[in-house]
């Protein structure tokens, strides 16, 4: 009898936390959702969903809360926002077709600046270095000929 009421405690005690699992989780899927599209607003507002705090945002979230209440899925949600609103009701543009060439320019065009940017640099570098080596030589000579000359005069004034 005594380990039928543990039994049965435990029980309880996993369907309850259960309950609270799955309403963490619907909570999670919801934020998953807003933070996938951008407010239609009014005004016109420009934000993330999630982000947005105007009437229109919270009487989309009660329509989005009932949609997954009923069963539709965070993917089935965003296709018909998307068939409803256009590609301009996401938060980030899918990754495929012209919207891929928008996701990657960036990020060419960094590299092939820095390789620019490079060898720019080498090339002024090198110059600098090889105007150097040119001048040294007779830049010395002649500084080396002056002092020679100064310290032949000094180490004269010496001797007498």
């Amino acid at each position: 009898m005594k380990h039928l009421k543990v039994l049965t405690g435990l029980f309880v005690l996993v369907w309850i936390s259960m309950g609270q699992v799955t309403t963490a989780s619907a909570g999670a899927v919801l934020q998953d959702l807003e933070n996938a599209l951008m407010c239609k607003c009014d005004d016109k507002c420009g934000k993330v969903l999630l982000n947005c705090t105007c009437s229109t945002s919270d009487k989309t979230r009660a329509k989005f809360s009932k949609m997954l209440e009923s069963g539709l899925t965070v993917d089935q949600i965003i296709k018909m926002q998307v068939d409803e609103y256009g590609e301009t009701v996401l938060s980030a543009p899918s990754k495929f077709g012209f919207n891929l060439t928008a996701w990657l320019t960036p990020f060419v065009a960094l590299v092939a600046g820095g390789f620019g940017v490079r060898k720019v640099l080498l090339a002024c570098v090198g110059k600098k270095d090889d105007s150097d080596s040119a001048e040294a030589p007779g830049a010395e000579t002649e500084i080396s000929g002056k002092y020679s000359k100064r310290l032949k005069d000094e180490l004269d004034g010496i001797e007498l």
